[in-house]
């Protein structure tokens, strides 16, 4: 399946919003999403990834990267992933795995990264099979909300 990989622009907030609805019960503020937005944009180490599927224009799939700094060994830096999600009619088509690719290269060129951290909820069983399938350990952490 062909896809466009790129970064969120503005005009993809409502579409984006329906992406989430995946993973999410409750859609964004739109206020608060486009401030985060930009704010994301504006952060280098940021990468808000959509996939859109450029036969209907469909923003399909979407994931955030965060480059964030490690003081041990090396000093290189780590990805982290969340908030991966694609339309249910676009599963099984490869677009999680091209937009893991996408990120993968992003935080290997662009940053140096040495490994990849990916959170998932514990409810969502079927994509950590697909998460395995990609090479990660599932790891069980500790979640504390403030």
């Amino acid at each position: 399946m062909e896809l466009i990989l790129r970064k969120a622009e503005p005009q993809d907030l409502a579409a984006l919003d329906q992406v989430m609805l995946v993973i999410s019960d409750n859609k964004a503020d739109p206020e608060k999403a486009a401030a985060l937005l930009r704010h994301i944009s504006g952060d280098p180490q940021k990468y808000l990834l959509v996939a859109v599927d450029p036969e209907t224009g469909t923003l399909c799939g979407s994931l955030l990267g965060v480059v964030f700094e490690d003081i041990c060994d090396t000093c290189r830096p780590i990805l982290l992933v969340e908030n991966v999600a694609v339309l249910e009619a676009y599963q099984g088509k490869g677009v999680g795995r091209r937009m893991f690719q996408e990120v993968e290269r992003w935080a290997k060129e662009e940053w140096d990264c040495h490994y990849e951290i990916l959170v998932s909820g514990n409810q969502r069983t079927g994509a950590h099979q697909f998460y395995r399938a990609l090479g990660f350990d599932e790891v069980k952490g500790f979640k504390k909300y403030l």
